[in-house]
């Protein structure tokens, strides 16, 4: 990225300071930060401290809304890459390398401590699936239009306990509940490959077995396919409702 010049630098740092202490005393709602949040990794050398700072306060604030914040940064930066290359993805390029990394620096920030953004972590996964296999209309049988965003949720399960992961609540269950809205999905079709990798993050590998239970209460265990039958599980609120803004508000000068 070009350096700017040092009296535009320093004019853009005091904005972007500014608009961070209307996040940190709740004055604007944080989805709004999700452009700023996009552009950590790209504008790194000019704001990347300003920015992660902002970060650091919305995670304070919120954990979960911060997650949400994040995921719709990369959910913004997906769509744009996607419009400007006529609805397709090269999965090879620079630009989604870039989303992933930005991705995989999300959920370092999510801190050591996974206890802590437990729920956060497992909302931003949750609305991520959804988000994956959301559709305009009914299944056609073709994948859905945002399918490869699976490979950017893939990038943070490393932040995810195994009981969230493979638990009879957990997110591979949640995953297969969603894809039975799908009906059958082809296993080897190339279009699907994203899905069939953060598949592959949650249970550990292709041919591992996994455990839920099913309506009647009973274990099932299920291999590697990816339609599931008679599978029903309502889904848990893992939203965090309290927002209490910080006083200080003094993590920018």
């Amino acid at each position: 990225m070009t350096k700017l010049k040092p009296k535009s630098s320093s004019r853009k740092r005091r904005m972007l300071a500014s608009f961070g202490k209307l996040i940190a005393f709740n004055i604007i709602e944080m989805r709004l930060a999700a452009p700023i949040f996009a552009q950590y990794c790209k504008s790194f050398h000019d704001y990347g401290d300003i920015v992660k700072q902002i970060m650091s306060k919305a995670r304070e604030l919120n954990r979960t809304k911060c997650m949400r914040t994040q995921l719709l940064s990369l959910e913004q930066l997906f769509e744009e890459l996607r419009d400007q290359n006529e609805g397709r993805i090269d999965r090879s390029s620079e630009e989604w390398t870039n989303i992933k990394d930005l991705a995989h620096r999300f959920a370092l920030m999510a801190g050591v401590d996974n206890y802590k953004s437990r729920q956060a972590v497992v909302t931003f996964h949750r609305e991520g699936i959804i988000y994956c296999l959301l559709r305009n209309g009914p299944p056609d049988g073709s994948p859905p239009s945002n399918i490869v965003f699976f490979d950017i949720l893939a990038e943070t399960t490393f932040k995810l306990m195994d009981i969230d992961k493979k638990g009879p609540k957990g997110l591979l269950a949640f995953l297969e509940e969603q894809l039975m809205k799908e009906g059958e999905i082809p296993e080897d079709e190339i279009e699907w490959g994203p899905l069939r990798t953060y598949r592959t993050a949650l249970v550990g590998s292709m041919s591992e077995p996994y455990m839920y239970y099913g309506s009647a209460g009973k274990r099932k265990l299920m291999g590697s396919p990816m339609r599931v039958m008679d599978v029903k599980r309502p889904r848990e609120d893992y939203i965090i409702d309290n927002w209490q803004a910080s006083g200080s508000g003094n993590y920018v000068q």
